[in-house]
């Protein structure tokens, strides 16, 4: 990891400026990573831009940005229109927590850059498919702002008390609240975040739900059902919910008894039906997920299903996870 981070530090210094993006549907540990990144570049008197757009319904960035807000934090944001006036020919782009193209929060953007860097914690199942000057891909580590915690041990550099709290709310929801992808390491990460100011109230709210969404998710988990002797299945209706809403239906069937791994289905927009998949460890969901098109972790991962019915990718699933 050193390697890495010195090779990425002497970029930052030597381009123009640094631009930063993640996968659409933008997330904590993403957001996080990004805001982090960003701080980073900035303390180099380099400037910085995150890429961020789509954020309708995320409940959760929302409540993040009123804290950056409330804290007096301005940050550069951009979209792929507003990004031309900002680029220069020496630019350089950061993608975080994501490496597949057609992910990204604006996937063409990445061919009008020569200088990319790719720092992903999901397994690479696929060929990037676009150049990038190196890859760092850790599927062992819990998350990207954990990642991004060793960069900052690492320059001896700290971050604002509201973006250690961000980064900490999101290594929480990507770790199912320390209980899958945890190691020593992780806890670390959460020390350090701790110890330079992140606020454990604040991060509770960040983290809070409104009632009415909290009682339709038991809604569904009561209708959840066995697949077979130790995966749970949980099917959503035909309104469309964010990929963050399925995850956390994936968190609580692991909570029952003899469930090793969960998968829930449910519809992302009119043309898109989304399977978020989960496991405590015995089994391997990203397999599962690779055989539909999607990726992950072993114990996290989903896919994208592109012009199916709910019912399509749920037969298509249940075929996979019996072997046929």
């Amino acid at each position: 990891m050193e390697t890495m981070f010195k090779k990425l530090t002497s970029l930052i210094r030597e381009s123009d400026n640094v631009m930063i993006m993640a996968h659409h549907d933008i997330d904590m540990d993403a957001f996080g990573s990004s805001l982090a990144l960003y701080e980073i570049v900035r303390s180099f008197d380099k400037n910085s831009y995150v890429f961020l757009e789509n954020l309708k319904d995320n409940m959760a960035i929302s409540h993040a940005l009123e804290s950056l807000e409330d804290a007096k934090i301005d940050i550069a944001f951009l979209n792929e229109k507003t990004y031309l006036e900002y680029k220069r020919k020496n630019s350089l782009l950061v993608i975080l927590d994501v490496y597949k193209k057609e992910m990204l929060e604006f996937p063409e953007v990445v061919n009008k850059f020569e200088n990319i860097v790719v720092i992903d914690h999901h397994v690479k199942n696929m060929t990037i498919q676009y150049h990038t000057l190196f890859e760092y891909i850790a599927p062992d580590l819990s998350s990207v702002n954990e990642i991004m915690v060793d960069y900052l041990k690492y320059l001896n550099k700290t971050v604002n008390p509201v973006i250690a709290t961000i980064m900490l709310a999101g290594i929480e929801i990507d770790t199912n609240q320390f209980n899958v992808k945890t190691t020593d390491k992780t806890y670390e990460a959460a020390a350090f975040l701790t110890k330079i100011g992140a606020d454990h109230v604040l991060k509770q709210e960040l983290l809070k739900e409104d009632r009415s969404s909290y009682l339709k998710r038991q809604h569904f988990v009561k209708k959840s059902f066995m697949v077979n002797q130790n995966m749970a299945m949980c099917i959503l209706d035909e309104q469309h919910y964010e990929r963050k809403d399925l995850a956390v239906i994936a968190e609580e069937l692991l909570k029952f008894d003899n469930v090793e791994a969960s998968f829930v289905i449910g519809r992302l927009d009119k043309e898109t039906v989304y399977v978020s998949a989960r496991s405590i460890g015995k089994i391997n969901v990203e397999e599962y997920m690779e055989q539909l098109g999607g990726g992950g972790h072993t114990t996290d991962a989903a896919t994208s299903v592109k012009n199916k019915t709910i019912s399509e990718v749920k037969e298509a699933l249940i075929q996979v996870l019996n072997g046929r």
